[in-house]
């Protein structure tokens, strides 16, 4: 009896040291989710080396089939907002263009995301969600613009070589404009966008530049692998004591964090605009979910909707 108890004696130290070893080396693998609590934040943390923590999260639905998540976290040391909507295309909704007063044709003025959503709606849209589109010169597109299944701008000019495409059969994809070619026939909403943040899971190419790498507000949109969810992100910027933006090579890796498998940079910075559905005693209203660097949203020429489908 004594022999065992000899023997059990040296052994323990040991087996302590190897199980205290194995339980080093799982936490050394363990992926740093650096404070986020849900699935998709903790995957956005996870995939983005200059988020250095998670501070808080709000998850709601705002109808069925769209998700947002609200999220502050520290990013280059810095405080930063961040806001993803996660649309469920197989829910009874849909992605569609919009234009000042909802026109196809004859569009003088620009007009806000809110003002936008609320032409859409007066038309007979239910509008649930409104983000803005890509960039523009005047009253004209920069890159490609459909809306409708009307072509109102059919080329798209240099560095706006790619775009958000709503085809006849509901589906929506990201792609280059020489691919548009191929669905032209098809499409019924396009919005033109600038750098390709994402193509077929691969980072893309783009030129690093002042606009680029400066923080700032970002606007940029993706989809994943069999696009059956639409992604949108709206991050907050020039608003140093809540929000100061982010890099758009950081937009990469956050999109890929999310899920994303096609993902494309809209126009941001001022121009970054989230507005969302709100139903009250006197009637619907739209309301930006992001703080603005200035007191109003900024008029622009179009806009993403998430709708219900006809």
């Amino acid at each position: 009896m004594k022999k065992i108890c000899k023997f059990s004696l040296c052994i323990l130290p040991a087996l302590l040291l190897a199980i205290a070893t194995a339980s080093c080396d799982k936490n050394d693998d363990a992926i740093d989710t650096k404070g986020g609590k849900s699935t998709l934040v903790q995957n956005i943390a996870a995939n983005t080396d200059y988020i250095q923590s998670i501070e808080s999260e709000v998850t709601y639905n705002l109808c069925d089939g769209v998700e947002i998540t609200d999220i502050s976290c520290t990013y280059m040391l810095e405080p930063t907002r961040l806001i993803v909507a996660v649309v469920d295309l197989n829910k009874n909704i849909t992605v569609a263009a919009s234009s000042p007063g909802n026109k196809t044709s004859g569009i003088s003025t620009l007009e806000s995301i809110p003002e936008q959503a609320m032409s859409a709606e007066k038309a007979g849209m239910k509008v649930w969600l409104a983000v803005n589109g890509g960039n523009f010169n005047g009253t004209q597109a920069t890159g490609l613009f459909y809306k409708d299944g009307v072509a109102i701008k059919e080329s798209a000019e240099s560095g706006e070589d790619n775009c958000v495409v709503v085809t006849q059969d509901g589906k929506v994809r990201i792609c280059s404009v020489s691919d548009f070619l191929v669905l032209k026939n098809q499409a019924v909403h396009a919005i033109g966008g600038a750098q390709r943040l994402l193509e077929d899971g691969e980072f893309g190419a783009f030129m690093a530049d002042d606009n680029t790498m400066a923080l700032q507000a970002r606007t940029f949109v993706g989809t994943n692998a069999d696009a059956s969810k639409f992604y949108i992100f709206v991050v907050e910027g020039s608003t140093p004591e809540q929000s100061t933006g982010i890099r758009l090579k950081d937009a990469m890796y956050i999109s890929q964090g999310a899920g994303c498998y096609q993902a494309l940079n809209l126009r941001g910075d001022v121009y970054t605009t989230l507005a969302v559905r709100e139903e009250t005693a006197s009637g619907v209203e739209f309301n930006t979910l992001n703080k603005l660097q200035q007191s109003f949203p900024q008029d622009v020429l179009n806009g993403l909707l998430i709708i219900d489908k006809q």
